[in-house]
């Protein structure tokens, strides 16, 4: 488990993270689909495909990624969740970058967040990452505001 969790932190951009949450077969099938592709393969693609590799043989280990946790993934790194999962780190997700995974674990040690508003003013996120990871769960359960309804 540990050397999968820093072999996956060693690979900055070359994951695509929303597969591999979900598991082996969702794995399998993208590698097949960049297979499939032959010469029409991107070199962004090819890398994605060998990180895929490894994440299809972790998977078939037993072991699973877990969702990005606004509480308790990291910035930068994977982090061992429990014997059998890992953590991928705010920077896993595309197009958002160090600074603001870092921001975001930063602000929250601070102070934990009260809405989806919140994180993103605190932790400077646009609306566009924001709306990336209201659609991969990352606030479910979270309040889109901080204002209080009186009514």
């Amino acid at each position: 488990l540990y050397y999968y969790t820093s072999y996956f932190s060693t690979r900055p951009d070359d994951f695509e993270i929303e597969t591999m949450i979900k598991g082996y077969d969702a794995i399998k099938a993208r590698i097949i689909e960049l297979t499939n592709k032959g010469y029409d393969v991107t070199n962004k693609e090819t890398a994605v495909l060998e990180c895929l590799k490894m994440a299809l043989e972790a998977t078939a280990r037993g072991f699973s990624f877990a969702p990005i946790d606004l509480n308790e993934s990291g910035a930068i790194y994977f982090k061992v969740k429990d014997e059998h999962s890992i953590y991928p780190p705010f920077r896993s997700i595309e197009g958002l970058g160090d600074t603001v995974a870092q921001n975001i674990v930063d602000e929250r040690e601070k102070q934990p967040f009260l809405s989806i508003e919140d994180v993103q003013k605190r932790a400077k996120v646009s609306s566009t990452l924001i709306d990336k990871m209201r659609t991969m769960g990352i606030f479910d359960g979270m309040d889109e505001s901080s204002q209080l309804s009186l009514f």
